[in-house]
């Protein structure tokens, strides 16, 4: 016996709604728009807000929220919510690490899942009132992963008690795996063009580096040639002051000769000790003797920028270091001190101290500029870091001299002065010999 077809209301034959293939295809389609989002962009905010669109779209009335660990490790930050209240917002903005149902879930890499929110044992305190007066019942948080690590939460929450079904609990968690991947993918990303942005600065170093050495070459063959006719100078000058003839104004103006004769040949030899090529060697040297050196080699720049030198030399101990390299620890301190105070319009003042500290002898070089904002006092000392414009610093100079410092023994270290400017400190164990 044939069985007929039940009749709907209107006349036609009412046939059952293929609802679970429904879902099955809807679902399928959300993890489709958030896994093609994935694969054309780098973008996180772009995927993070495709997949809460999408999900909202589950059955058209959740509310959903995306948490991110923060850089400290101990914090969730809200990074997008759809369909949240400004008060519920406002709760959710920030939430510790372990505390309430979102804040374990991120804890334990472990979903969680409730009919009634507001009753749960677990829920985060301050939210709990706004989520009763939100009506939210049901509730599941999933836990966002990569490579191992918990970096955040996927949340849904309704306004009615039914649990979410092992489909929707699907979707949520294939939907954060995407997320995760986005992130990860984000991640090596950024690394790998700061990777890259280092290899074209090193590589761009190495150029640099050979160009000053091409120049240091010609720099100390034209100072021996300068040599020659100082030397001619300066002996034609002391057999003129010799002479029993001179008259006394002559005489005056002779010494005004040799004298800046002599300090042209010191600076003459200061330069040619800078750029020889040699094996560095330890042995006693003075920190006061290295800083006169390394000032009267930038005597002059420093006296075009109107830039008072003040140097406090006190008799302190040798230190076991290399000349060459402690000039060159000194020459990169006193340039950054210059370059600081070089645009400032107030009094520039570079000050140069020795001292011994017990079983040390230190040195400092002090400027009266802007100092060194907070943010960056961390990472003076890193490879390649540099606020300089593009040309006028390769983020090296502080690196290199830190590298030799500690190499030699001793310490470097940055300070901001509290009446302005900024302080390099150079701490090194003092040798056997005294100066």
């Amino acid at each position: 016996m044939k069985r007929r077809a039940a009749r709907s209301p209107s006349g036609g034959s009412a046939r059952p709604r293929p609802r679970g293939r429904s879902d099955a295809e809807s679902h399928l389609k959300i993890l489709h728009t958030v896994a093609e989002t994935v694969s054309r962009t780098l973008d996180v905010d772009d995927v993070l807000r495709t997949a809460l669109e999408a999900l909202t779209h589950v059955t058209g009335h959740e509310i959903a929220s995306l948490h991110l660990l923060a850089p400290d490790g101990k914090t969730l930050q809200l990074r997008g919510e759809r369909g949240m209240s400004a008060r519920l917002r406002e709760v959710n903005e920030c939430l510790p690490l372990g505390e309430g149902l979102i804040g374990r879930v991120a804890a334990t890499g472990r979903a969680l899942q409730s009919r009634n929110v507001v009753r749960h044992p677990h829920v985060f305190a301050p939210a709990k009132a706004v989520v009763r007066l939100d009506q939210i019942r049901g509730f599941i948080s999933v836990p966002i992963h990569s490579r191992g690590r918990v970096l955040g939460t996927l949340s849904l929450g309704r306004q009615t008690p039914e649990r979410f079904g092992a489909r929707e609990v699907e979707l949520l968690e294939a939907t954060a795996h995407q997320i995760g991947l986005a992130l990860d993918n984000a991640r090596l990303y950024s690394e790998t063009v700061r990777q890259l942005d280092e290899l074209r600065r090193a590589q761009a170093q190495l150029i640099h580096a050979e160009k000053l050495s091409a120049v240091g070459e010609l720099a100390s063959g034209v100072a021996h040639e300068i040599n020659n006719p100082l030397t001619t100078i300066l002996g034609q000058a002391h057999l003129l002051l010799s002479d029993s003839e001179v008259t006394p104004l002559v005489g005056d103006r002779l010494r005004i000769v040799a004298e800046e004769a002599s300090r042209a040949a010191r600076i003459v030899q200061n330069l040619l000790l800078f750029a020889r090529q040699y094996t560095p060697e330890r042995r006693p040297c003075s920190l006061a003797d290295q800083a006169r050196r390394v000032l009267e080699l930038k005597g002059y720049q420093l006296l075009q920028d109107t830039i008072r030198v003040v140097t406090e030399f006190a008799p302190a101990p040798y230190v076991l270091g290399d000349d060459n390299q402690l000039q060159q620890v000194l020459l990169n301190l006193v340039q950054n001190a210059h370059q600081a105070m070089a645009k400032q319009m107030r009094e520039r003042v570079l000050t140069v101290r020795v001292w011994p500290n017990g079983q040390n002898v230190c040195l400092e070089v002090r400027d009266t500029g802007p100092g060194i904002p907070d943010e960056i006092m961390p990472r003076i000392f890193d490879p390649f870091f540099t606020t300089k414009p593009p040309g006028e610093g390769s983020g090296l100079g502080l690196s290199v001299s830190y590298g030799i410092v500690t190499q030699l023994g001793g310490r470097l270290r940055a300070e901001n002065r509290a009446e302005g400017g900024a302080t390099f400190i150079l701490e090194m164990p003092a040798g056997d010999a005294g100066s």
